[in-house]
């Protein structure tokens, strides 16, 4: 009743990322058998160079697990930083679900053997800001990750309230001028700010910095 309610309520934006053959046009025959879906598939590259936009229309992201594996570090990020719901399709059992779980927009996870109604399901959870993630891996982002949450505090507890309010935004993804219009500063403000950050996490990028705020038990390994 939630999700259906949910979807009643709004019409959903889903992009596939991939190339037009026959898997991907029957997933599209399914999505829209939904009439509260409206489907929009992009090439890899396209999506890449116009992420930006989409990001402003679509509220889910489909692509699946071999396509995002084969990308370059480039589009990769591209998909890290996107705002939009990512759910990645056709996962391999073998595969280390908690190199998706590095996705912070990750969504839900669909294994190749997993029946099409799971898609709509999937698509459902979604919508009614609700997961779809394997079981296996719940419980291994449970006990592989939560141990590290408190280091985010850690890490926290040297910067100012701005500083960390710029940080949050910054592992989101967004701009400097992203950043300086949703906390009402110029944007060299908000360069002050960054550059003071790398200084106190003792990074030289954004991704250093992301890095070191989801993954700050590398430190203690290195």
């Amino acid at each position: 009743m939630h999700s259906e309610t949910s979807m009643n309520n709004k019409n959903i934006n889903i992009i596939l990322v991939g190339k037009n053959c026959i898997q991907n046009q029957f997933i599209r025959r399914e999505i829209e058998k939904k009439s509260a879906f409206t489907f929009n598939r992009k090439s890899l590259q396209d999506f890449y160079e116009r992420c930006s936009s989409y990001a402003c229309s679509a509220d889910i992201v489909l692509v699946s697990y071999d396509l995002l594996e084969k990308a370059d570090h480039d589009i990769k990020e591209r998909f890290h930083t996107c705002s939009n719901g990512l759910i990645v399709y056709d996962v391999p059992h073998s595969s280390d679900d908690l190199k998706l779980a590095a996705y912070s927009n990750l969504k839900g996870i669909l294994y190749q053997d997993a029946p099409i109604d799971h898609l709509l399901r999937c698509l459902e959870a979604v919508v009614s800001n609700d997961l779809w993630l394997p079981r296996k891996l719940m419980v291994k982002m449970l006990t592989d990750i939560r141990p590290y949450a408190l280091n985010y505090q850690e890490l926290s507890l040297n910067l100012t309230k701005r500083e960390q309010q710029t940080l949050e935004r910054l592992v989101q993804g967004q701009s400097n001028l992203e950043i300086a219009e949703g906390l009402f500063v110029a944007e060299s403000t908000v360069k002050t700010h960054v550059y003071k950050l790398y200084k106190k996490l003792n990074v030289r990028s954004r991704k250093e910095a992301i890095d070191k705020v989801s993954h700050p038990h590398l430190d203690r390994v290195n």
